[in-house]
């Protein structure tokens, strides 16, 4: 109950500031949006007869599927990757460096080779999103390979537990890796995609980093700062669902 109080407490807090800057005029209309103007803004992309720009909603829709597409592709891949480089030591420990590098490498840089590669279709930005999240998966499954109880699985050669069952302990022992990985590359994922869309602006046109771009240029600061909302609560809603069902699975 505390910590629900101290996170309400901590939002009142930050929308009070936000509040008194823009009254005050801290930053000035161009750099600063009040919290009033972004709601109206909000509100007025639900209009019926609200135009393409105005429907910020819509833009951050389609800014998640194109996430969850590379987020998903990366976990298809990523995950059995990890388990088979964890398990195999002297893999593992070659593979480490290399997977290091390509995590330091930014996506935005391989981002224009796969536009021509895919035809500035969406593909580009989806691979785009699967090489940024791919190593991280990689690493920190690995890794939890790595960490599994080795006296643990000796024990149950010893009673003599089935290879079956043995396999089970063990991906119940790597299951917080693969947990923490996805809502790790989750975020990650957001990130590539507004950024990449901020870079080309996909055929549809729907995109909110696009928008985003757009507004700072006009400087529309209600536009801009309510794409920064929108794209943070639904990156914030999905990151906190994966962890209620973290919780709940360990709890049990």
């Amino acid at each position: 109950m505390k910590t629900h109080i101290y996170r309400l407490t901590a939002i009142a807090a930050i929308l009070a500031l936000w509040f008194m800057a823009a009254h005050l005029g801290w930053l000035g209309k161009s750099l600063l949006a009040s919290p009033g103007e972004v709601v109206t803004q909000l509100i007025e992309g639900f209009r019926a007869d609200a135009s393409r720009s105005d429907q910020v909603q819509i833009h951050a829709l389609h800014t998640l599927g194109r996430a969850l597409e590379g987020w998903i592709a990366s976990l298809i891949i990523g995950i059995p990757l990890g388990l088979f480089l964890g398990g195999v030591r002297s893999l593992f420990l070659g593979s480490e460096p290399i997977v290091e590098f390509v995590r330091a490498i930014p996506p935005v840089l391989i981002f224009p080779l796969f536009l021509v590669a895919f035809n500035y279709d969406t593909g580009a930005y989806t691979w785009t999103v699967s090489l940024g999240c791919l190593p991280v998966i990689l690493l920190t499954v690995a890794r939890g390979v790595r960490e599994i109880s080795i006296t643990k699985i000796e024990i149950l050669k010893i009673h003599g537990v089935s290879r079956a069952m043995q396999g089970l302990v063990k991906g119940l022992e790597v299951l917080p890796a693969v947990f923490l990985a996805s809502r790790l590359t989750f975020s990650i994922a957001l990130v590539i995609s507004v950024v990449t869309e901020m870079v080309f602006t996909p055929r549809t046109g729907w995109a909110l980093g696009a928008l985003a771009r757009d507004s700072e240029i006009e400087f529309n600061t209600p536009r801009f700062y309510a794409c920064v909302v929108v794209i943070g609560l639904f990156g914030y809603g999905l990151n906190f669902a994966m962890r209620r069902i973290e919780q709940r699975l360990w709890r049990q």
